[in-house]
């Protein structure tokens, strides 16, 4: 269920999913991309999945899909069930889940599946992007080619006061060690710089530069679920 909460001349609308309250964004030009919002973009099914959409309209033109948790996150353990051929994105799409203070480039945990903008058979398509607490200090990443054998993967990101750990894998394993395809461990010089912000959730599905598919097509992506435990 969608419910409103009308604030000065505009609705804020949310949804409640996976146990937290979200918001979603309604915003035009605006970044990343630039790109246009519409809360019309994510739902959930009958089955609680949660659906992003990148939707076209004679209307609105190209249309992005974002939420965020009105709780505010800290250390542990973030774990998504995502449903889509993420390894076969149109070169501008792009699809998020994320931790965000509402600065850019600082306390903020990226897992990013993209291609941006690239077209060669071995570009990377999945990222993972650590910013530090501070500006000063630049960040940590790691990305790889993915190339799956089904539509669903699990995605998972250990935070610590210590370090970051992200990692991905195929299909929806009960278990954290199994059938990890890709993982990655911020290194021990980094541990000063390990975010410490207890920040909003968010997961988005955007066009790189604002630029629309190439191939012309909507994407829909569907995440079963998601778990977060200290």
């Amino acid at each position: 269920m969608v419910s409103f909460l009308v604030l000065s001349s505009y609705a804020i609308k949310t949804i409640n999913w996976a146990g937290y309250k979200w918001v979603l964004r309604d915003d035009k030009q605006s970044g990343p991309g630039p790109n246009n919002w519409s809360s019309k973009n994510v739902w959930v099914d009958s089955s609680n999945r949660l659906h992003l959409k990148l939707s076209y309209s004679q209307v609105s033109g190209w249309t992005c899909a974002e939420l965020y948790s009105e709780k505010k996150f800290g250390f542990g353990t973030y774990r998504w069930f995502v449903e889509g051929a993420i390894d076969r994105f149109d070169p501008n799409t792009v699809l998020g889940l994320f931790t965000y203070a509402g600065v850019d480039s600082v306390n903020e945990i990226d897992i990013e599946m993209a291609l941006w903008g690239q077209t060669k058979p071995e570009a990377s398509n999945l990222f993972y992007t650590i910013y530090p607490s501070t500006n000063a200090v630049k960040q940590v990443s790691s990305g790889m080619r993915m190339r799956l054998q089904g539509t669903y993967t699990t995605h998972q990101f250990v935070w610590t006061r210590e370090n970051v750990k992200l990692q991905s894998q195929n299909g929806f394993p009960n278990s954290p060690q199994q059938n990890v395809f890709f993982k990655y461990q911020t290194p021990a010089s980094f541990a000063r710089n390990v975010p410490v912000l207890s920040v909003p959730l968010h997961m988005n599905l955007w066009l790189f530069q604002g630029k629309p598919p190439a191939d012309g097509k909507e994407v829909e992506i569907i995440i079963h679920d998601f778990k977060y435990t200290k």
